[in-house]
């Protein structure tokens, strides 16, 4: 990964050296109900930064996207109440698209966590959560928008509602959310609130977890069914 792209926030990842790399410096990992990974990790010095950046590794259809998360400041990176935003706007659209009974509780449980959770600079100016459309000529999309931004950072989502195309699929958002909790836990001095928010978050993602395996099941019957073109 380049300086210039970690200055945006999201990047991609590819080849042996960032492997090895990553490797080196993972605190956490998940691997989603469609084998793509997630991986919390602090990487290596930045020049002219006093802080090891730390975010979320998460691999998508052709590479990887490195998730930026706030250490310092709100302008340092993702913060948890900034990715339940997202989460939770993605869900919004994929119960208007759909109407699924699960993702209906999928966006109670989401609105239940956002509630609770506290940040430790509330206080602090924090920048909105805006969204994109789909860039013309790339994957059409049933949604309104696929790119999520807060200030210098943004975050791909997968375009299609089956999680198959290029982006982080809703699963490996929340399993970032809930890594990041995690992580934070111990150190919050609002250890209920973070924990009872990423209860929340971990119900979401059960959830989730058994939509995208009942998709993959439809796409492998499907694929099965389809005559033999030999």
């Amino acid at each position: 990964m380049t300086a210039a792209s970690m200055a945006t926030g999201t990047s991609q990842a590819g080849g042996n050296a960032t492997g090895r790399r990553l490797n080196r410096d993972i605190v956490a990992w998940h691997t989603t109900s469609a084998g793509r990974n997630v991986a919390l990790a602090t990487i290596d010095l930045i020049p002219g930064r006093p802080l090891r950046l730390w975010g979320a590794a998460v691999e998508i259809a052709d590479g990887g996207v490195f998730i930026r998360l706030a250490i310092s400041g709100p302008f340092d990176g993702w913060n948890v109440a900034q990715l339940l935003a997202v989460a939770l706007a993605r869900f919004e659209a994929e119960l208007a698209h759909s109407g699924a009974p699960a993702l209906a509780e999928i966006v109670h449980h989401l609105e239940h966590a956002a509630a609770v959770h506290r940040e430790p600079q509330e206080r602090d100016t924090v920048p909105p959560v805006s969204f994109e459309p789909a860039q013309p000529g790339g994957v059409a999309s049933p949604f309104p928008w696929t790119v999520a931004r807060a200030g210098l950072f943004s975050i791909p989502l997968c375009p299609d509602p089956e999680a198959r195309q290029r982006g982080v699929t809703p699963e490996q958002l929340l399993a970032v959310v809930e890594l990041a909790l995690t992580s934070w836990l111990p150190v919050t001095p609002w250890r209920r609130s973070c924990w009872e928010a990423r209860r929340a978050v971990r119900a979401a993602l059960a959830l989730e977890a058994e939509r995208a395996k009942a998709r993959w099941a439809a796409h492998v019957a499907a694929a099965d069914g389809e005559p033999d073109r030999m």
